[in-house]
């Protein structure tokens, strides 16, 4: 199973974000829920590498695959961490559109930091 781990702090600001795991929904290059997860996160990173300029700290499987963690920055301009955030709320939205159709294949967990 796909974990996706949203690490938010008490006011739901996002942090980090992990993907993890195998979905096992069928065999390697056919599954597609480790595809639509695996494009959900990577397009994620993009879109903040293009849209933001910025470079998250990013930690990922180099072998085997199933798991990406992504570090976002918290010293950034106000403005800027409302679009970031927006992202990450896009992203949250489209996992959790996954967890409805393949719920068990892939979940979605909050885990509030300090």
């Amino acid at each position: 199973m796909i974990t996706v781990t949203i690490h938010h702090d008490e006011n739901r600001h996002v942090s980090a974000f992990e993907f993890s795991g195998h979905a096992e929904y069928d065999q390697t290059g056919k599954d597609l829920v480790c595809a639509g997860a695996s494009t959900i996160a990577i397009g994620t990173v993009n879109a903040i590498y293009a849209l933001l300029q910025i470079e998250p700290k990013i930690d990922q499987a180099t072998e085997g695959g199933g798991y990406l963690r992504v570090d976002l920055p918290n010293d950034i301009d106000v403005e800027v961490d409302a679009k970031l955030q927006l992202i990450v709320q896009v992203m949250t939205a489209q996992v959790y559109s996954m967890v409805q159709t393949y719920g068990q294949y892939i979940k979605i967990n909050y885990n509030q930091v300090a």
